[in-house]
């Protein structure tokens, strides 16, 4: 069996028996979560170039790994790894790999350190939300499942207190995960010290329970709603240009055609047919204006701003824009780029200058372009006329 294809089933097999027999109460440890972990394993993974049946195992750990759930929190990552152990039984899956899978399923416990570099990046994807921005979001669904269940009744400080602990005594494993998930766990961490003094303030009668709230309270950011209206509005722009380019193409290869037939059919007739002149070098002049336009319109033009540290920090040095950073050297781009980063209020200026110099870039597009359009049919018109007249009766000759 081909191993997409032993995954598939896998994931199948995963949704299917989540759906049938782990309760609903179970928010947090949902198939979402298994997807989630899935998709961290991946890039793990990836970035340590593992061998693909490996990364295949992992990821088959990873939609197992908490369907023990479907009996109750305690011991769950044993009797999932057994329910993995069955199906990849069935599936013909040889006993060395399906030992394997049972491990990484068992290196999720907790109170478990690794002792490989695949079992260390199953770790860091199992607990890879802590270092994300739905962080607060997943906090509230593992409230949720555990009032549920009764896995132990926290008051808000005394979920509070755990939860900062935890985030504070966690680690992650591997170098990939550190770099990736470490800066917005520490911002997570500071959130929740925040509202940590917030309730400690409260209780010492130093703020009103309305600013307790507030500061407990996680706001909703747009974040998605943002990020998502710079991808719409950046490829709309991006379609816009390709749209620009194509009717740049159009007019080149209509004016070159008729430059050429021009060129080869009336020109040796000229000393025959005098009154074919005018209307002749109208066209050539037509054309070799819309040709002029329509090229000035797809012109590449590399604009470029002289780089210095202070620009970059106080937001006027877009570093996103190839025309700034290919003179920059590497150790200063990576620099920047790690800054844009872990600071989304920098990301988001060089987002917006990005689209407004694209914007610019269409502007001038479609202004020669519009120029070309018009001059092409009036030339056209002309020449049309210029042709009738010469050839009336009474016309020049």
């Amino acid at each position: 069996m081909a191993a997409s294809e032993l995954l598939k089933k896998s994931r199948k097999f995963a949704k299917d028996y989540a759906a049938e027999n782990i309760p609903k109460e179970y928010v947090f440890h949902s198939v979402q979560h298994f997807s989630e972990t899935v998709d961290a394993i991946g890039e793990l993974c990836e970035a340590y170039q593992l061998s693909p049946e490996t990364i295949e195992e992992a990821k088959i750990a990873m939609w197992f790994h908490d369907l023990g759930f479907s009996n109750g929190w305690t011991d769950h990552e044993f009797r999932s790894a057994e329910i993995a152990g069955e199906f990849l039984k069935k599936e013909g899956v040889s006993e060395e790999r399906i030992e394997r899978v049972k491990e990484y399923i068992l290196a999720t416990r907790g109170s478990v350190e690794p002792n490989s570099l695949i079992e260390e990046i199953v770790k860091d994807a199992d607990t890879s939300h802590i270092g994300t921005k739905a962080y607060f979001t997943k906090l509230g669904l593992l409230k949720s499942e555990w009032d549920a269940h009764g896995r132990k009744a926290f008051t808000d400080k005394e979920w509070l207190k755990f939860n900062l602990e935890f985030l504070q005594n966690h680690k992650f494993h591997t170098a990939v995960a550190k770099t990736t998930y470490d800066a917005r766990k520490h911002k997570n961490i500071l959130k929740l010290q925040k509202q940590w003094k917030a309730l400690l303030e409260y209780e010492q009668n130093l703020l009103p329970q309305e600013k307790l709230e507030q500061a407990l309270t996680v706001p909703k950011k747009a974040e998605r709603g943002v990020e998502t209206m710079f991808r719409v509005t950046l490829r709309n722009h991006n379609n816009l240009s390709r749209i620009a380019d194509n009717k740049a193409n159009i007019m080149l290869s209509i004016n070159a055609i008729m430059l050429s037939i021009v060129i080869s059919s009336l020109t040796p007739k000229l000393d025959a047919n005098p009154r074919l002149i005018v209307p002749t070098i109208i066209i050539i002049i037509v054309c070799m204006i819309s040709i002029i336009l329509a090229t000035i319109s797809t012109r590449p033009k590399i604009t470029s701003a002289n780089y210095t540290d202070e620009k970059f920090l106080e937001k006027r040095f877009n570093i996103l824009f190839f025309g700034n950073f290919y003179q920059i050297p590497l150790d200063k781009f990576e620099w920047g780029v790690n800054k844009l980063m872990h600071d989304e209020s920098m990301l988001y200026s060089s987002l917006a200058k990005d689209l407004y110099y694209l914007g610019l870039v269409l502007a001038k597009k479609y202004k020669y372009l519009y120029i070309c359009y018009n001059v092409f049919m009036a030339g056209l018109l002309l020449a049309a006329i210029s042709f009738i007249i010469s050839f009336l009766p009474n016309g020049p000759v």
